[in-house]
């Protein structure tokens, strides 16, 4: 089956998205840009950005440059979580990579090993912002080496390094209170409230990829002035 031309330039703007090459926040191309781009009609750029705009990644208003939104924030009309898109200032630090047989049988069904990859993330004032808990399905992403999660974002790996076509997303977002390990790293105690935001990325397949879990203590005012 052949894919539409509007489809294939759709699956190339969310690979940029995704993989921070066109960032959260910034501006789309024109639509005459696009054209070039990809040398297809403007009737087919405008399908493939209906597409994202009745999804939440970009918002388009009259007369005004298109801007990117959340990367795969998808908020229903009633949820009080309006944005989450953040640019800081900040640094990965690789606490630990390993192979793990599957203690994650309720999202990872079909895998046998999983990678364990546990990063922090530091504001530029070395405070630590976050603590990054992933779990990636060995049989579907292959090979991932150390090198590579050192400092590399993990979809990118999976999406240019092992090849991984992604078909959609999940969020999860809950208080918890924080274990004894997380604790050290916020210079904190055990049991203070958290934020733990989960992102599930699965295949073409709807196989679970990747599940990421964020976990955060300190607020970050942001201020969004997108026009």
């Amino acid at each position: 089956m052949i894919t539409p031309k509007y489809k294939y330039i759709y699956d190339e703007i969310i690979k940029n998205i995704l993989t921070s090459k066109w960032p959260v926040g910034s501006s789309m191309k024109s639509e005459n840009e696009l054209i070039e781009m990809f040398k297809v009609s403007r009737i087919t750029i405008r399908n493939a950005l209906s597409m994202l705009e009745n999804e939440g990644r970009i918002k388009r208003s009259r007369g005004k440059k298109t801007l990117i939104l959340n990367r795969l924030l998808r908020n229903k009309t009633n949820s009080s979580i309006k944005d989450l898109s953040v640019n800081v200032k900040h640094f990965h630090s690789l606490q630990e990579f390993i192979v793990i047989s599957n203690n994650q049988k309720k999202f990872f069904p079909n895998s046998s090993s999983l990678y364990y990859i546990e990063r922090i993330l530091r504001l530029k004032n070395e405070s630590v912002y976050l603590i990054s808990k992933s779990y990636i399905a060995k049989n579907i992403a292959g090979i991932i080496t150390k090198e590579q999660v050192r400092d590399k974002n993990l979809l990118d790996i999976l999406i240019n390094s092992s090849k991984i076509k992604l078909k959609k997303s999940n969020q999860e977002i809950k208080a918890i209170n924080l274990n004894s390990k997380d604790a050290i790293f916020f210079k904190s105690i055990k049991g203070v409230s958290a934020l733990s935001n989960t992102w599930y990325f699965y295949d073409l397949n709807d196989n679970l990829v990747l599940m990421d879990e964020e976990i955060m203590v300190q607020s970050l005012k942001v201020n969004n002035n997108y026009y």
